[in-house]
C-alpha cells in the first residue's frame, strides 16, 4: 500500500510541535558545532604555537654595572657567537632594546621608570627541528664567556598551557555528548506527542496491513526533512561565531601557516556534527515509531 509522501505533515504542524523540533535540532547542533569547532581549532592553534614555542630558548644577559671592565655590547656579541657555533642551533640573535621595553611594560605602571633599569639583553635562540640540545647544556656553553647568562626554554609555563588546553577539550568533549543525549530525549517527546496525534492514523494503516517499516519510514523522513533545515542554520550559526573566535586568535598564532590537512580536519570536525544530529533525529523518529506500534494488537 503507497503512502502519501507527507502523510505526517499536518501532525507536525499541529500545535507547532514542527517548529519545536526544528528549535531543539537547531539549537543542539549550534552548540555542538560550536564546540567541536572551537576545541577543534583550539587544539590545531595550541599545536601550531606550542611546536614554534617549544624550539625557541631566550637566553638572559644580565646589565653590568660598570662597562669600564667589559662593555655590554662585547657581552652579547661573545654569547651570541657561542651560541651560533653550537651545533643544533639553527638561529641566534639578540634583541632590540626597544622590543625588550615593550616586552617588560605590562609589569610597570611607569613608563619612565622602565628607562631608567638596567635592562638585560635577551638573545632570542630557535633550536633545529632535529635538535637535542638542551637549555642548560647551552647555559654551560655561554657561561663559558659570560658568567651571570641564563637560559630560558619556556618549558614549565607551556606544560601548564598545555595541561589547561587538555582540560578545556574534556570540557567540549562533554558538552558535545550531554548536546546529543539531550537532543535525543527532546526529539523522542516531539516524536510522541506527534505520535498521540497521529495514533489512529498509525493503527488504522497497521491494522490494513501497511508495511511497519513503510510507516516508520515515511515518519522518518519527515523527520529528517525539518532536521536538515534546522541542522543547517544551526551549523553557520556556528561557522560564524567559530570564525569570529579565529580571528580573535589571530595575535596568537599565525592561521596563515596552517596546512590544507589542518582546514580539512577543522571542516571535517564541525561538519560531523550536523549530519550526525540529523542522523539522531531519524532514527529516533524510526525507532520511536516502530516502538508504539508493536504496541497494537
Amino acid at each position: 500500500m503507497a503512502l502519501p509522501r507527507h502523510l505526517f505533515t499536518p501532525s507536525f504542524r499541529q500545535q507547532h510541535l514542527g517548529r519545536s523540533f526544528a528549535a531543539i535540532v537547531g539549537i543542539m547542533v549550534f552548540i555542538a558545532s560550536f564546540a567541536t569547532a572551537a576545541e577543534a581549532a583550539l587544539l590545531t592553534v595550541s599545536y601550531l604555537w606550542g611546536q614554534t614555542i617549544e624550539t625557541r630558548l631566550t637566553v638572559e644577559i644580565p646589565a653590568v654595572g660598570d662597562e669600564a671592565a667589559q662593555p655590554q655590547a662585547e657581552r652579547v656579541k661573545q654569547a651570541t657567537g657561542i651560541i651560533r657555533a653550537i651545533p643544533g642551533v639553527g638561529f641566534a640573535m639578540p634583541m632590540a632594546d626597544d622590543e625588550v621595553t615593550r616586552l617588560l611594560e605590562p609589569w610597570f605602571n611607569d613608563s619612565d621608570l622602565l628607562k631608567t633599569l638596567p635592562l638585560p639583553t635577551l638573545i632570542d635562540v630557535e633550536r633545529k627541528q632535529d635538535a637535542t640540545i638542551t637549555a642548560d647544556q647551552i647555559q654551560t656553553e655561554v657561561r663559558k664567556v659570560v658568567s651571570d647568562a641564563h637560559v630560558d626554554d619556556h618549558g614549565a609555563w607551556t606544560q601548564d598551557v598545555w595541561r589547561l588546553v587538555r582540560g578545556l577539550s574534556m570540557i567540549g568533549g562533554v558538552t558535545i555528548a550531554l548536546t546529543g543525549f539531550t537532543l535525543i530525549i527532546a526529539v523522542t517527546l516531539i516524536c510522541r506527542a506527534v505520535m498521540a496525534a497521529e495514533h489512529e492514523t498509525i493503527a488504522l494503516l497497521h491494522l490494513l496491513g501497511t508495511d511497519d517499516r513503510d510507516i516508520a519510514h515515511h515518519f522518518q523522513l519527515q523527520a529528517e526533512r525539518i532536521a536538515l533545515r534546522a541542522a543547517s542554520i544551526g551549523f553557520l550559526c556556528a561557522l560564524a561565531v567559530t570564525g569570529a573566535l579565529l580571528y580573535a586568535t589571530r595575535h596568537i598564532a599565525d592561521l596563515s601557516t596552517l596546512e590544507i590537512r589542518h582546514w580539512v580536519g577543522l571542516g571535517a570536525a564541525a561538519f560531523f556534527v550536523p549530519v550526525c544530529a540529523i542522523g539522531i533525529a531519524a532514527l529516533t523518529a524510526r525507532l520511536s515509531v516502530l516502538r508504539m506500534i508493536k504496541s497494537f494488537p
